[in-house]
Parts: C-alpha cells; structure tokens; sequence
C-alpha cells in the first residue's frame, strides 16, 4: 500500500502552492474530495512541524460554493456540527469568539442576512477599546467569503457591505503580507486554532489545528501565520480556538477537539456561530 500512500501525498503537494513544500512536506497527508471543487486534506506531523507533534486539517473550497455566517438560536449556544445540519452544509467551522455563560451569544459584532445580531462587547474604562480579537472580520456578500483588516473608524464594520459579518483577529495576512503578531499569551502559547484565508484565486482555506494534547501541541499564532502563508493565502485572520476548534464535513467532525481532553472526534464545544458550506444545486 506505500504506491497508494505515496500517490496521495503526490496529488496533496501537486494542488499546493510551492511555498507550502517548506513547511507542510513532512506530515502524513491523506486527501479526500468532498465534492467538486471542495478538498479536505489531513495530516499528523511527528515533532516534525515546527519541532512539536501538530494534526491539521485543511479544507479547500473553489469558487463556487457557498458561504455563510451561521448564528446559535437566541439565548443558546450549538455545536458546529450542529448548525452544519440545520443549514444543510456541506462542511463548517467554527466561528468567532462568544459568552460561554449566560446570556451566551457572540461577544463580537455579528450581522446575518444584513440584520445586525450583536455589537462588539468593548473593554476599558468607558468601554471603547477593542480587544485584539475585533481587529479584523469575515464578511460575505453574494455567498463569496472576505476577510478585512479594520480601520481607525470606531465602528468600522457597521459601514462594510455584506449579507453576513463578524468581527474576530487577529489578522494574520493581508494583501500576501504578514501582519504584526503582538506577543501576548494568547498568540505565544500554543493552543487549538482555527482560521480561515484566501488564495488570490478566490479559493477560501478553512484551517483547523488540533492542541492541547501529547499528540497534537497546537500552534502559536506566528505559527499559525506561517501555516496560512505556506497553504497560499493572501489574506488570512484567526477564528476563535481553544476548545471550540472543530471543523465539520458532510456531518463528521474530521478533527480532534479538545473539550473532552481525548484525542477523538467527541470533544465538540457548543459555540455561538459558525461559518458554514453550502454546495450550489445539483453539485
């Protein structure tokens, strides 16, 4: 079976940018077709990758498809493979940063089918410093899926024309450059990401990488900037991580979220909203 292994990890780096030959090489890659247009790619790197043992699932999606950004009914919080169910999606990540008490709901600015949801919850003393995690956003419009680096407006986001937005960061690339990474605890340490980028193309990379476990570190967030850079995007932007990591095909969790603290596919957090993957009829 080496022949079969071998071809597979063949056509993974064939459809990969060069760069991505760097730093993505030594995993163990397995790639699967989802649909037309639609490749999941996964591989587990033995203290290969960035000198620590790291599981990445990578989920390419052409034009074509169809994005939106999915909330949790009002007052609730789903899993992603939840709101993947109940919108019909093809496949689905986890969405941006949120409550995990009560009154639950996204902590960010959220805007679905062009209805403002939630504002940004400020921090400061008169509460108008954003945290780094409201820096940028995920935007969609006709279905196609952006990210945007804020501006020094102070509600930048409520003038962007979209159906659906949400405000998350950092920005990890914009226009194929790296963006600042602050040190802080929260991108110095390694923990579970997800992010999401987009090549040149117009094809979007959803990215998962699992963590907290002997098996996976999780990455840092430079370390997440050089994966997203290295898989060929032009511009990319952090997702809440940690324990609601989980990214969702064809109703399978492919990942390992860490909530259960086991490296199988039954830790999913239940999570505010989620960006989701809807096929075109007939596809």
């Amino acid at each position: 079976m080496n022949w079969l292994k071998n071809s597979v990890i063949i056509a993974l780096f064939l459809c990969l940018p060069l760069q991505a030959q760097d730093v993505l090489s030594s995993g163990n890659w397995t790639r699967e077709q989802v649909a037309d247009g639609i490749v999941l790619s996964r591989a587990a790197f033995e203290g290969n990758l960035f000198g620590s043992n790291q599981y990445l699932c990578v989920l390419e999606v052409a034009p074509g498809a169809r994005f939106d950004i999915v909330p949790a009914e009002e007052g609730t919080l789903e899993t992603t493979t939840a709101l993947a169910a109940r919108t019909g999606a093809v496949a689905a990540v986890n969405g941006s940063f949120f409550n995990m008490r009560k009154p639950y709901g996204s902590v960010n600015y959220l805007r679905v089918d062009g209805a403002e949801v939630s504002p940004n919850v400020l921090r400061g003393v008169r509460n108008t410093r954003r945290t780094l995690q409201q820096t940028g956003a995920v935007a969609t419009w006709e279905g196609s899926l952006y990210m945007l680096k804020g501006d020094v407006l102070a509600r930048w986001e409520r003038d962007i024309e979209a159906e659906d937005i949400v405000t998350t960061g950092p920005m990890l690339l914009v226009g194929g450059e790296c963006e600042p990474v602050k040190k802080d605890g929260f991108n110095t340490a390694r923990h579970p990401r997800t992010a999401v980028g987009r090549r040149t193309d117009g094809t979007v990379v959803l990215v998962v990488a699992d963590g907290r476990n002997e098996l996976a570190a999780g990455l840092t967030m430079a370390e997440l900037q050089q994966v997203m850079a290295a898989l060929g995007c032009r511009d990319a932007i952090n997702l809440d991580g940690g324990g609601s990591t989980a990214m969702v095909v064809r109703g399978q969790v492919v990942n390992h979220p860490c909530d259960n603290k086991k490296f199988d596919a039954a830790g999913e957090r239940r999570v505010a909203n989620a960006i989701v993957v809807t096929l075109a009829p007939g596809k």
